[in-house]
């Protein structure tokens, strides 16, 4: 289930929980603006593996896979 960039950044901009927010922040990047993965990984300051775990787990869960 899939979000589009409207909802995502409303989530982005209304959630507290940081971890959850920089997660946010990645799958509106890269799926909303269709940035490359690896490119917003090295922008937060994380490795380039974080991503695809992330992004996958996003795509199948929803906003769910990107709890822990």
């Amino acid at each position: 289930m899939s979000l589009t960039k409207g909802e995502l950044e409303t989530l982005y901009r209304h959630e507290s929980r940081a971890i959850l927010k920089e997660r946010l922040l990645l799958v509106l990047k890269a799926e909303g603006d269709g940035m490359i993965p690896s490119l917003v990984a090295k922008g937060l300051h994380r490795s380039r593996s974080w991503t695809p775990d992330l992004l996958a787990r996003y795509r199948k869960e929803g906003i769910d896979g990107l709890e822990n």
